[in-house]
């Protein structure tokens, strides 16, 4: 979520920064260093805008799992469930049947009739491709119900993990001690002044931010049937001088012998193969929608090195306390089979939880009691703000990298 090579070097020059404010400023030679009282402006109150990046949110819990509704999966389909051609029960399809030839094997059936079988029946004229007498069949069906297929991924979350935040700050800063570089410049405000050491209080806020995430899991919801394709032996010129079969057709059980047997179809089909159409997909998706603002209160120390008459450097240390207010909202629904199911669950959670700041800038003197500045910084929160709504878990990534700018009076 973070960018670690810009972490390191952030920490560390803030860390090198620190470390030589940290050190007793050194007097140059006849210089003679002293500490002395704060100087005449102890206070200093600045308002400024803050601008912080790197923060996230996100959610962990279970997949979704769409409801195949009993249906079997796809891959568990494989195989023809027709009966063996030499079966004596009926073949029955969905768009027509087939009956078994007893006869077929007796050596007193004409030989252009052995191998053959009675078609009892066919429902539609698209089963029945004539093609001119000169291969004409007959095709049936059978429903084998639906199957679903593998589950997918629709969409793997959707909340941000770096997004923006804004917000408004106000410190108030009280001069503790100044350290000088030379004595005899103490009665110049000011002068010689080598590094000031100031107490600093300050209260943030940073308004709501919407974050939304989905995540949904689907099925392909696929109709399965068998199709077998016959020869209508008798529709051809080389079978017989049966004319094109009119379908619908049911035939009349008869003779051998007679006309009355109807059209006759091989006993074995030509082809048979397993369909499967995609009729449609069930999903089940979970959308989470999560409000979270922020009050952050701020105290440590700042350490500050005049550069110029008008400009200083500091770097502050600070331990900062972060009011989080979260409100998440959870609805899971379902859709699939012309049918659609939904639940919800709402939230709200509010909790402090400490951390550490570590900001460095600059302050440009405009007037006598008037200053402008800039500062960046860095936050790290000891615990990440949570909300557990339903089965999900959603958690809160606030530390990051921040920028200001702010003007200030000094009184």
């Amino acid at each position: 979520m973070k960018s670690t090579q810009g972490n390191i070097a952030f920490i560390l020059a803030l860390t090198a920064a620190l470390a030589g404010y940290s050190q007793e400023p050194q007097a140059t030679d006849g210089e003679k260093l002293v500490l002395r009282a704060p100087k005449t402006s102890k206070w200093q109150i600045q308002v400024g805008a803050v601008h912080q990046w790197s923060r996230g949110m996100s959610v962990s819990g279970p997949a979704p799992t769409p409801s195949s509704g009993g249906r079997p999966n796809l891959s568990g389909m494989t195989g023809l469930t027709y009966p063996g051609n030499n079966a004596l029960t009926p073949r029955d399809f969905d768009d027509g049947y087939v009956h078994p030839d007893i006869w077929t094997g007796d050596s007193g059936v004409p030989s252009d009739r052995q191998g053959m079988t009675w078609n009892w029946g066919a429902q539609n004229a698209s089963q029945y491709d004539y093609d001119g007498g000169v291969h004409p069949t007959l095709s049936f069906h059978l429903d084998r119900g639906e199957a679903v297929g593998p589950a997918y991924n629709i969409n793997s979350g959707g909340s941000e993990d770096d997004f923006d935040a804004y917000g408004l700050e106000v410190k108030a800063k009280r001069l503790l001690h100044t350290w000088m570089k030379d004595a005899d410049a103490a009665d110049e405000q000011d002068a010689g002044v080598a590094l000031e050491m100031s107490l600093v209080v300050g209260l943030a806020w940073f308004p709501s931010i919407t974050q939304n995430h989905r995540r949904s899991m689907g099925l392909d919801v696929y109709g399965v049937s068998e199709t077998y394709i016959y020869l209508d032996y008798y529709g051809t010129v080389a079978g017989g001088s049966w004319p094109a079969l009119t379908v619908p057709y049911s035939g009349i059980y008869g003779t051998i012998d007679g006309s009355a047997a109807g059209p006759l179809i091989p006993g074995a089909p030509e082809s048979f193969i397993q369909n499967s159409t995609y009729l449609g997909s069930i999903r089940n998706t979970v959308d989470i929608e999560s409000k979270i603002w922020r009050l952050r209160g701020e105290a440590g120390l700042e350490f500050a090195k005049p550069l110029t008459k008008r400009l200083n450097i500091y770097v502050a240390p600070q331990f900062v306390l972060e009011f989080v207010d979260m409100s998440v909202d959870r609805r899971e629904s379902s859709t699939g089979g012309g049918a659609s199911t939904s639940s919800s669950q709402s939230k709200h959670k509010m909790a402090v939880y400490p951390g550490i700041l570590l900001t460095a800038g600059a302050d440009y003197s405009i007037s006598e009691n008037w200053y402008a500045g800039a500062s960046v910084g860095y936050e790290w929160l000891f615990q990440d703000p949570y909300v557990r709504v339903g089965a999900d878990k959603v958690t809160y990534d606030l530390t990051g990298g921040e920028v200001s700018l702010y003007i200030g009076r000094r009184f």
